[in-house]
């Protein structure tokens, strides 16, 4: 069983004392707990993820790739790339356009899948986008039947994966803008005991995490 770096976009704090995520509530007092900070005032996903992927916060670009790098977390750790919104479509095994059009159970479904395909024998780096998606300029909508969906997607994640890092890059989309601090929950402690998470040292723990670096 191989190590799992799993994003849920727009996953908020601010939000788990509403909606009540069983599983996600678990996590947060059962596992290595923090804040991922992204002081990016940019809202889109690209940036954030480049940050991670690119293990550096020297990241210029404001929108999707038309032409991808090297990526050197997927070099170093020879993970597969699962819906990664630095593309539209998104990037790696799962491919969905970054807007409206697909259904949140079906974007769960198909990450899912594709994890559990490639778990036992490769590194994953995956992404769920819905709450990014379906939330931004959408007040109509119930974001607590959002969490509904994703905490029973991650309660079936966290049962067959043995180490995992389970992050939002940043937090809710409200007014416009991303709340600045993101989610995370995970197998193995923080960077820095005191102090937040950037959003390179989730590409740099995760490479550590592979090779077997990790002592906690």
């Amino acid at each position: 069983m191989k190590p799992l770096l799993l994003g849920i976009d727009g996953l908020s704090y601010s939000s788990f004392m509403k909606c009540n995520p069983r599983t996600l509530l678990m996590l947060f007092s059962s596992t290595f707990r923090g804040v991922v900070a992204n002081k990016n005032k940019n809202n889109h996903p690209t940036p954030a993820w480049l940050s991670i992927l690119e293990m550096t916060d020297d990241i210029n670009e404001s929108s999707f790739l038309s032409s991808l790098p090297d990526l050197k977390l997927i070099k170093i750790t020879k993970a597969v790339a699962i819906n990664i919104p630095i593309t539209n479509p998104t990037y790696g095994e799962v491919k969905l356009p970054y807007d409206k059009t697909v259904p949140i159970k079906d974007e769960l479904n198909k990450v899912k899948e594709a994890i559990f395909k490639n778990i036992d024998e490769t590194p994953v780096i995956a992404d769920v986008t819905a709450l990014d998606r379906f939330l931004v300029n959408n007040g109509s909508i119930d974001k607590c039947e959002i969490y509904k969906e994703i905490d029973s997607f991650v309660k079936e994640i966290v049962n067959r994966v043995q180490d995992f890092i389970i992050f939002s890059p940043y937090g809710e989309p409200k007014d416009g803008k991303h709340e600045d601090y993101g989610v995370y929950l995970s197998t193995v402690p923080r960077p820095n005991e005191h102090d937040t998470v950037k959003l390179p040292e989730l590409g740099i723990l995760f490479s550590k995490l592979v090779k077997g670096d990790v002592f906690y």
